[in-house]
């Protein structure tokens, strides 16, 4: 399996400024970077507002994973500066692109594809449910 963006050579910050305009150009209001204790961008927070009501929504890079995944398949690079943020956050970059142009289409709409990603506190959804063992309320 070939990893998408392994070999990216575009510097981190013109792949953060192409996600803050995709999300801008779609109505995000706010938008934090999480940055980790050595400066890094770590995670990106987002607002929009959807039926009156501002909704948080947080997209994490998981570094340490994806430099995991880029060593075991021979891919990481010591020699090139931030290799696995870079490939993370160009990853992200795609997503983000490829899912507002689902919502452009009118395929589904901007809260269906980052639900996962809706913030409570300090824990997005997905990391809720995963807690619940992904129960879903009874619906009563």
């Amino acid at each position: 399996m070939s990893i998408k963006n392994a070999y990216t050579s575009q510097p981190l910050d013109r792949m953060i400024a192409e996600i803050q305009k995709t999300l801008v150009e779609h109505k995000a209001q706010k938008i934090m970077f999480d940055y980790s204790d050595t400066g890094k961008i770590i995670g990106l927070t987002f607002g929009l507002e959807i039926d009156g009501n501002m909704i948080g929504f947080k997209l994490p890079a998981k570094i340490k994973e994806a430099e995991e995944i880029l060593k075991e398949q021979n891919l990481y690079s010591d020699s090139k500066i931030d290799h696995a943020l870079r490939v993370a956050w160009a990853n992200i970059r795609d997503w983000v692109s490829s899912q507002m142009a689902m919502i452009d289409l009118g395929q589904v709409k901007i809260e269906q594809v980052f639900l996962p990603y809706m913030v409570s506190g300090d824990k997005t959804l997905y990391e809720i449910m995963k807690t619940n063992n992904f129960a879903l309320p009874s619906g009563d």
